[in-house]
Parts: structure tokens; C-alpha cells; sequence
């Protein structure tokens, strides 16, 4: 490693660059860390602490039927919590899964499959092996409305593998887990036709964590800059 100490006074630090980039061409040099600069920008995003999705009542066509139901998504430390409620279920099991388009046309056919961004099979929420959007079953009662309270490790509002603009959607049937051995059970659970569904929705952001963001940005703005202040030399 090589350092170097920029004579910029609103950066008075050393900075340690290794010695194979400090003898790189300056265009190539520049192009690298523009490219550093864009890839941190990207992956600094603004914060959603919460989401919501209106629940409609599957149809065929364009459109979705009546609404039955909402639920609503807290980030947490260690994945999301869920909170919501649903009419017009029959009793018992009903399959509950995150799938991977918000698209809610052709009877929720359009939401695609479930979300699965690592190209496993089906399980259950607990599982080892299971969909990111794996999340078991809700129970209905013989009356009433059915409530929806759970919380789910793999679940993000945030980064890559976030949920947003996705849709979660009710099911027919129960889930079987992944456990009936058939193809179907490997992907689906089994669970039957699609009830309901609801594309995942931004509430808000965190102020907090957009200022976080911004800051860590100019900091390396700056770092650049200087940088590329000190090759021109």
C-alpha cells in the first residue's frame, strides 16, 4: 500500500490506495472509481420501515374484484413483522406467500410465482430449505374475520432482496409445506387457487436513515475527489 496525504484542508486524513492502482493510466483510474462511487451509491437507499398491501378478491381480466383485506409490514432487526386481516376465507388453513410480481390481473395469475430469488424448493417457514416467500399458513375461524400475525426472518423491506412491489397473496387452500412429494408440493405447497392478493406497498421512510445515507455518501464523494486531485498532480 501506498499513502498519501491530500493537502485539501477539508481533508486533512491520509488516505491508503494499493500501489498497482496508483500505476494505472489516469482515464483508467478514473473509471474505477467512478465505478466504486456509482456501486456505493446504489447501495445506499433510503430506509422503509414499513410497507402495506390492500387485499383483492382474485377475478378473472384486468382487474381485481372487491377489496377483503389488508396487511401491513414492519422491518424489525432480524427480518418483518405482519399484521392484517382478511374476510370471506372459509375455516381452516389457507396458504399465505409472498410472489414475486405486483401484478394483480388474471385472477392474481400475473403475480407470478412465489418469490424465490435463490432458486429453491418450497418449505415451510421454519425450514432450512424453503422460498423467501415461504410463509406457511393463516388460519381462518368458522365466522369472523380471519387476523394475520407473524413475523418472518427471511422478509426484508430493504436491500436486494426486498419485498416492495411485490405481491402477497392468500390461497385457497393450506399449504402442505413441501411435504406431499409431488411436484406441486415442491413448488406451490399444493395450496390451491389464489384467493386474494395485494401488491406491497411503500408507507414510509426512515428520515433518519436517508440522512445516514446522504452523509456516508458525500464522505466518499470527497475521498474521490481528492484523489483524483492528487493523481492530476
Amino acid at each position: 500500500l501506498h499513502r498519501f496525504r491530500s493537502s485539501t484542508p477539508h481533508f486533512p486524513i491520509p488516505v491508503w490506495l494499493p500501489k498497482s492502482l496508483l500505476s494505472c493510466s489516469l482515464p483508467l483510474m478514473k473509471t474505477v472509481l467512478i465505478s466504486a462511487l456509482l456501486s456505493v451509491a446504489a447501495a445506499q437507499g433510503v430506509q422503509f420501515p414499513r410497507a402495506r398491501a390492500i387485499l383483492f378478491l382474485s377475478r378473472p381480466g384486468d382487474f381485481p374484484g372487491e377489496k377483503v383485506g389488508v396487511v401491513d409490514f414492519f422491518q424489525e432487526n432480524a427480518g418483518v413483522r405482519l399484521n392484517g386481516t382478511i374476510n370471506g376465507l372459509s375455516a381452516g388453513l389457507h396458504g399465505f406467500h409472498v410472489h414475486d410480481k405486483g401484478d394483480l390481473s388474471n385472477g392474481c395469475l400475473a403475480a407470478g410465482p412465489h418469490f424465490n430469488p435463490l432458486m429453491k424448493n418450497h418449505g415451510a417457514p421454519n425450514a432450512s430449505v424453503r422460498h423467501h416467500g415461504d410463509l406457511g399458513n393463516i388460519e381462518s375461524p368458522a365466522s369472523g374475520v380471519t387476523q394475520i400475525q407473524l413475523r418472518d426472518s427471511y422478509l426484508s423491506l430493504n436491500g436486494p432482496m426486498s419485498i416492495i412491489g411485490r405481491a402477497i397473496v392468500v390461497h385457497e387452500k393450506a399449504d402442505d409445506l413441501g411435504l406431499g412429494g409431488t411436484e406441486a408440493s415442491r413448488t406451490t405447497g399444493d395450496a390451491g387457487a389464489r384467493y386474494a392478493c395485494g401488491v406491497i406497498a411503500i408507507m414510509d421512510e426512515d428520515p433518519a436513515a436517508r440522512d445516514k445515507s446522504s452523509t456516508s455518501l458525500l464522505t466518499l464523494v470527497s475521498t474521490i475527489t481528492v484523489i483524483l486531485a492528487y493523481l492530476v498532480q
